[in-house]
Parts: C-alpha cells; sequence; structure tokens
C-alpha cells in the first residue's frame, strides 16, 4: 500500500455518519476515499437503537431506506416504551407506538403516528443497519474504501490536503491527496484534532453501564404486551432494557448515580437482575459490555479551510431520544451537497462557510434540550419513592404519580417530531431571510 493516491474527498472513519457522507457525495458523482481502522465487515458495536425520520428521509433518497425497514425488531413487534418497577414487574405507563408492520396501515394507532413524513422513525439496531450501509456504500464505483488505515496526520495546502496514513497490518506508509478531507472519526477524532478543534460544554453528566446479554427467557417472564424498551424505576437501581432482535438479544443500560463516582462502584451482574427483577437463578450470556460516560460536548469549530468535522468528532452528547448518530447524518447530508457543488463549480468555494454557520448552532441547542431531559430523568430516579413497590393504597398512589411523570418524560424524548423536523439555520451566509421570527426550537 505503500505510496500516493488521490481523491476528491477523503473521509476518515466508516461509521454510520462518513458512510452516509460517502454515499451522498457518490450519488451526487463526487469520487471519495474512506479510510478506517477496523477490518473489513468487522461487526458493529451493539449501540443506537434507532434512526430518526430525518435521517430515513435522506437514506430513501439514497435508496436503502426499504433494506433498512425490512432489518430489526420482528415486523409485529410492539415499538412501545413502557416505564415499569423492573422490566418483569409492574407497568407504571405505556407509550404506545407501532411495529414496523403496522405503520403503513390507513390509520396507525399510537402516539408517535402523527409526523409529517413518510419516513417515520425507524427502530432498528446498529449490528442490523450499519451492514446495510456499507454493503451500498461498497457497492458504488466512485466510493474507494481503505480497512486497517490509520490517517495519522493532515497536512493543508492552498490547493489540497494530504492526509498521512498507515496500513495498521504491514506498517507500510500511505499519502492520501484529497480536495478536501472530513473527519467522521468518532469521539476521539484525529481529524478534530488536527485543525486545532475543541470540546466545550460538560465533560461528566452521568456514567453508564452497557451489558448486551442473551436471554431466550426474557421475554416469556415481561408481563403483558411486548415492548421495545422498558425503562426499569425502583430503589435498587435504575435502568433501561432494549430489545434488540426481539426474541433473545437485549441492550441493558445500568445508569450509575451521583454518589457512585466510578464503573465498578455497582456490581454488573447485581444491577442487570435488579433491572430486570430476576432471582440468582435466572440465566442469561454476556455477549458484550461497555462503560461510558454521558456528556454534553461540541466542538468550537467545525471546519478549517479544507478539512471538516462530523458527527461524534463534533458534537457527544447523553443519547435520550437516540439523536447523537442522527445529528450526525444530518451535518452529513448538509456537508455533502455543498462540497458537490463546489467540486463541480457550479457554487463558489464560499459556499463551505455555510456548514459550520449552519451545523454548529443547531447541534449546540439540540444538545442543550437533550441535556435538560437527562437532567430531568436523573432527577426522577434520585426521587423514587421507597414504597413504589408495596401492596396497598400508598403504593398504588406512589405507582400512579411515577407513572404519570414517567410517561410525560417517555413521550417527550421518544415523539420528538420537532427534534427532526422543527430545527432552523439562523445566521446561514446562503439564506435569504425574510425578517420574521423563526418558531421556538423544542423537542415536540
Amino acid at each position: 500500500m505503500a505510496g500516493t493516491m488521490e481523491t476528491n474527498v477523503l473521509i476518515v472513519g466508516a461509521g454510520p455518519v462518513g458512510l452516509t457522507l460517502a454515499m451522498d457525495l457518490a450519488w451526487r458523482g463526487i469520487d471519495v476515499t474512506i479510510a478506517e481502522c477496523r477490518r473489513a465487515h468487522e461487526p458493529p458495536s451493539v449501540k443506537c437503537g434507532q434512526i430518526s425520520a430525518r435521517s430515513m428521509e435522506i437514506f430513501r433518497r439514497l435508496g436503502i431506506a426499504e433494506s433498512l425497514r425490512e432489518l430489526g425488531l420482528p415486523a409485529d413487534f410492539p415499538n412501545d416504551i413502557v416505564s415499569c418497577t423492573t422490566a418483569t414487574g409492574i407497568e407504571l405507563s405505556r407509550v404506545t407506538i407501532p411495529a414496523r408492520g403496522e405503520r403503513r396501515s390507513a390509520n396507525p394507532e399510537g402516539a408517535d403516528t402523527w409526523w409529517p413524513t413518510p419516513e417515520h422513525t425507524h427502530r432498528i439496531n446498529q449490528i442490523y443497519f450499519e451492514p446495510i450501509l456499507l454493503a451500498h456504500a461498497a457497492a458504488q464505483p466512485r466510493i474507494r474504501l481503505l480497512n486497517r488505515v490509520m490517517v495519522d496526520e493532515i497536512v493543508q495546502r492552498d490547493d489540497d490536503a494530504a492526509a498521512v496514513a498507515r496500513d495498521l497490518d504491514s506498517g507500510a506508509r500511505l499519502s492520501i491527496r484529497a480536495g478536501y478531507v472530513v473527519g467522521c472519526d468518532g469521539a476521539r477524532s484525529i481529524v478534530r484534532k488536527s485543525i486545532g478543534a475543541a470540546f466545550e460544554g460538560s465533560p461528566a453528566i452521568q456514567k453508564v453501564q452497557s451489558t448486551c446479554i442473551r436471554a431466550p427467557q426474557l421475554l416469556n417472564l415481561m408481563p403483558g404486551k411486548r415492548a421495545w424498551l422498558h425503562f426499569s424505576l425502583n430503589p435498587r437501581r435504575c435502568g433501561s432494557v432494549m430489545a434488540v432482535d426481539g426474541r433473545e438479544s437485549w441492550l441493558i443500560h445500568n445508569f450509575l448515580y451521583r454518589d457512585e463516582p466510578e464503573f465498578d462502584s455497582v456490581d454488573r451482574d447485581w444491577a442487570i437482575r435488579a433491572i430486570l427483577g430476576v432471582g440468582p437463578d435466572f440465566q442469561y450470556e454476556t455477549v458484550s459490555k461497555e462503560d461510558w460516560i454521558g456528556r454534553r460536548l461540541v466542538a468550537d469549530k467545525f471546519r478549517d479551510r479544507r478539512v471538516f468535522i462530523c458527527g461524534d468528532a463534533a458534537h457527544l452528547w447523553i443519547p435520550h431520544g437516540g439523536y447523537g448518530m442522527n445529528a450526525g447524518i444530518a451535518d452529513a447530508a448538509d456537508l455533502a451537497w455543498m462540497l458537490a457543488a463546489t467540486l463541480h463549480g457550479w457554487a463558489s468555494a464560499r459556499i463551505l462557510d455555510a456548514y459550520q454557520a449552519e451545523r454548529r448552532p443547531i447541534t449546540e441547542q439540540a444538545s442543550r434540550i437533550i441535556t435538560e431531559v437527562a437532567h430531568r430523568i436523573i432527577a426522577q430516579r434520585r426521587e423514587l419513592p421507597a414504597d413504589i413497590e408495596d401492596d396497598g393504597s400508598a403504593g398504588a398512589a406512589a405507582r400512579a404519580r411515577i407513572g404519570k411523570e414517567a410517561y410525560e418524560l417517555d413521550l417527550y424524548q421518544q415523539c420528538c417530531g420537532g427534534l427532526n423536523f422543527g430545527y432552523y439555520y439562523k445566521d446561514s451566509p446562503i439564506i435569504a431571510y425574510d425578517g420574521e421570527p423563526q418558531p421556538d426550537y423544542t423537542m415536540h
């Protein structure tokens, strides 16, 4: 691999954001090279449980929406969000959301059916949707994917940028010359560091233990109608249980409290059992586990001349509302047409000034909206009554009160049409404004 290669646009990182940017550029007739550290077809992590309606609109344009719709939970598996004492315990509230097979019926029932778009939110784990993006990108003749390639340095010149890279297996050096470079390389982004951008905001909001388990018997232990997401609310442990395949795989988040400063402050197995509401005889297999910190961070700049950043390289926030990756996909869609316009020559390179002017303020605002939701949820969990699981009138009253609060929070963060479609670009240099005030940007 030693030597030099050239491309119109170099994208660093082949996650969902980088692949979307590559596909969008190729769709517009631009040659793209992607440098990715992982091996070819290496499975992604079990995370990111949904693709937003706005992202699905983008994927429809790129020709993969129908392929994505066919994967994920079974077609008849409800997308409901349930708050409960434990995943196998007492239901406190339920936000009804149709299964994907019911979405296109004449009158789907549920709280999440009013959105003014033919492409609704699709609840699907990244282990299913990222391979679809990868296969579609690999089939495009204008996209060249380099696996096991690490970009170590980026040098900008007047007419292009050059990335100094290396093959992680052979150690061979490679120089990639590009008209533009885009970093979609995540929270530890080398590209962000290369342009001197720094994260600003709150570096630690909450620590979370995440564990993917295989437990075929769990579904039968859950009372009532099935649900995509269960929030367990009890004095012992609070957490969430997300259905990955609708049969036996589950992603469990254990939310640590403020007086639990380290990830190993809480026994992982004990927490999982407390969230599920099962005893020591319940058997499960740990598929994978990850510890992470919920943050609110936005880079102080998204561009330096010919180099840009998108997705987690540019912004990180706690994943309430499931909008982190989807904000990165929106970054990619915004940047793609501007780069194509510049490279095709029908727009001045000054059009690229609009990317940071549009995307940085809106991700800053979205990060604050979502963090406000996170703080409300953290406060709710901190104030759970000790008698919430008790028999009798006191326990019933506690469950009714917490159930009402939980329903409002669950509806607010999961049925978030405003977050998807209500944003606007306030100070873009390429928008002709009419002087009218913009509506407030909110979750709804």
